[in-house]
């Protein structure tokens, strides 16, 4: 085969390696990796409405369907701010829905682009490639990255062997400005729209090795500033809007109480979610494992070590020695002892509370030793067969699907209730829902479009929490109905009955939340129409007897924008809700969600991209006029 054909080839086999691994969900339609019950719930509703939004043309900020509404984007693993899951959402629609098979291909997709990565560092590496398409097998198809159900932390892993790629040329001085550049975007992709766990303890990590690069040469500080200073642009697009939301909002992190921005997350839920040393024989036995899977097999660890031992006096091979033994010791967690000095002082660490998920780098550090060590054996076939017996026991490590066709399903479930989304989208009037959980676990306003007063949250604004409970609040917030198979309070109505046997319950005393508080006292009424509702924007129609504040059943947040009769005009809290000063007589308020954070973030966002480009065109005009100036060698 034409060397220029090598590489497409080998990307494709591993694409169809892929596929073939996933089956279950690439050819099959009894299985899902969507069962689980914050797959189904959260993520899977969070992606569909982000698609109806792409579809419609607008940006996804601002979720209204869940609790009076609060700051999508500001939550990280909706995936807003991600550029690769905005192929997800410009997808066909089916009913309004992203069609499952979609969304298996999405999932399969993304181990692919990680195995891709991977197959790319050990290519770089100088490795066969069989021995490449081996290191790219080991780090997609097995342990943490081929038992993990989340997308966004798949998102998140797959970005690893490509930051190593990068960091591996600056310490062989390859390009080393654009290479720390382009090491510091693929770093802060790691943290665009994807769970923060992985990607804090990538940056842990690498934090550990770029300062083992520069202490023997100071000199070499001036890359580390270029990969942070991409890096940490890069991934302001998400970091702006987070660290916004969080210091506004509650989160439910395993502590006793929901925690504020300033709290830390107890070191206990720490040692919970850590990997722990019991779990070390399931590196290469299938099986033991506390919270994250370690499995790489045996073949893995064997060529791992051969590489090690045989090739120990390479640089680079010690310093993926480092990458694997730093990736199993953050994932030891609290039974790695030196793991609280991080928890106490290394910046993010605390709120990661998952520690086990570092052994994901682990795992790559494996991948590449392993495509490494075959070096060692010099013989094309062994590669070969050592792919094939991987693969064996890949296989017999598979991940556990779950079928759809099985009773109480969500699926099942999901199809059953149908006709209760129909029926709400056809009532008059601006209204929220409440659901019964234990009837409808998953975020039905979400996957429908449909405005809930609840939903599955891991966070929440902190002004919405302190309403929950109070009598007022349902009024205030308009939840007009309430689903269940029982109601909530007596004064709830039944007006249908889904075919699930779940029932929607309606408040007669609940009507739209528009009100007005007067700032004086005259005769007549206060009248008010809710014109248009986007999930960014909104209008209202009001006419008032005297002057007051308009307040809307909307949840107050930084960032929300309002005009009156087409001028500016301030937006207030009330109740945690939003509202506006207006004047007696008939006006127009248009509210619009424009948060400075976003606009700042993704400004940043692209100025660092832009300096990483400029740098990798300067290299390489420099490289063309000079092609002896960089030094390639691995030892």
């Amino acid at each position: 085969m034409s060397p220029c054909w090598r590489t497409p080839a080998a990307l494709v086999l591993l694409l169809a390696l892929t596929a073939g691994f996933y089956w279950k969900l690439t050819i099959s339609r009894q299985w899902s990796f969507l069962e689980a019950p914050d797959l189904a719930n959260q993520v899977r509703p969070w992606l569909d409405f982000q698609a109806r939004e792409f579809h419609a043309g607008r940006f996804p900020l601002w979720d209204p369907y869940e609790w009076g509404g609060h700051a999508l984007i500001g939550q990280d693993q909706p995936g807003a701010t991600n550029p690769l899951n905005w192929i997800l959402f410009a997808m066909p629609l089916r009913d309004g829905h992203l069609p499952v098979t979609t969304l298996h291909w999405y999932w399969v997709l993304i181990h692919w682009l990680g195995a891709a990565f991977a197959f790319a560092l050990c290519r770089d590496l100088k490795c066969g490639y069989a021995a490449s398409l081996l290191g790219g097998s080991i780090f997609a198809l097995t342990g943490f990255m081929g038992h993990t159900d989340w997308p966004q932390v798949l998102m998140a892993a797959a970005w690893i062997p490509l930051v190593l790629l990068f960091f591996a040329r600056v310490v062989r001085n390859e390009k080393p400005r654009s290479s720390a550049a382009l090491c510091g975007a693929a770093l802060g992709m790691s943290f665009l729209g994807t769970h923060p766990a992985v990607p804090i303890f990538t940056a842990v990590l690498m934090g550990a090795l770029w300062l083992a690069h520069i202490v023997p040469d100071w000199r070499r500080g001036k890359y580390l500033a270029i990969f942070s200073a991409v890096f940490l642009a890069m991934a302001a697009a998400q970091l702006l809007p987070s660290m916004e939301y969080g210091k506004l909002a509650l989160r439910w992190a395993g502590a006793p109480e929901p925690l504020h921005w300033d709290e830390r997350v107890p070191f206990s839920e720490h040692a919970r979610f850590s990997l722990g040393w019991s779990s070390l024989p399931g590196v290469v036995i299938p099986g033991p494992s506390l919270n994250a899977n370690p499995f790489v097999g045996i073949v893995a660890v064997v060529l791992a070590a051969a590489a090690i031992w045989r090739r120990r006096k390479e640089r680079l091979v010690l310093w993926f020695a480092v990458v694997a033994a730093g990736g199993l010791l953050l994932a030891l967690g609290s039974d790695f002892p030196p793991y609280w000095l991080l928890w106490r002082f290394a910046p993010g660490v605390e709120k990661a509370h998952e520690p086990a998920f570092a052994i994901v780098l682990f795992q790559a550090g494996i991948a590449a030793l392993a495509a490494l060590g075959l070096g060692v054996l010099r013989r094309p076939w062994i590669a070969w067969l050592a792919l094939a017996l991987f693969l064996v026991e890949a296989v017999n490590d598979a991940a556990h699907l779950s079928r759809t066709d099985r009773p109480g399903s969500s699926a099942e479930m999901i199809e059953s209730q149908q006709d209760i989304a129909g029926f709400l989208k056809s009532q008059p009037g601006w209204f929220r829902v409440d659901f019964d959980e234990n009837d409808v676990p998953y975020n039905f306003g979400d996957f429908y479009g449909i405005e809930q007063f609840g939903g599955l949250v891991s966070s929440m604004p902190e002004s919405t929490h302190r309403l929950l409970g109070r009598e007022e609040t349902p009024a205030r917030f308009g939840v007009r109905y309430h689903v269940g198979r029982i109601p909530s309070n007596p004064a709830q109505q039944e007006v249908f009955r889904s075919r699930s046997g779940v029932r929607v319950f309606r408040d007669p005393r609940i009507g739209d939340p528009l009100w007005a508080l007067r700032t004086g006292l005259c005769p007549g009424a206060d009248q008010f129409t809710s014109v248009s509702r986007t999930p960014n924007a909104a209008t209202v129609d009001a006419e008032l007897a005297c002057p007051g504040l308009l307040v809307t059943g909307d949840a107050f947040y930084p960032g929300w924008r309002a005009r009156v009769d087409g001028r500016r005009a301030p937006v207030q809290e009330v109740y945690a809700t939003r509202a506006v000063r207006l004047d007696a007589g008939r006006h127009r308020i248009e509210f619009f969600y424009r948060p400075a954070p976003v606009y700042w973030g993704f400004a940043s966002a692209l100025a660092g991209l832009l300096l990483a480009l400029a740098l990798v065109v300067q290299d390489s005009r420099r490289a063309r006029m000079n092609p002896h100036t960089d030094s390639i060698a691995i030892s």
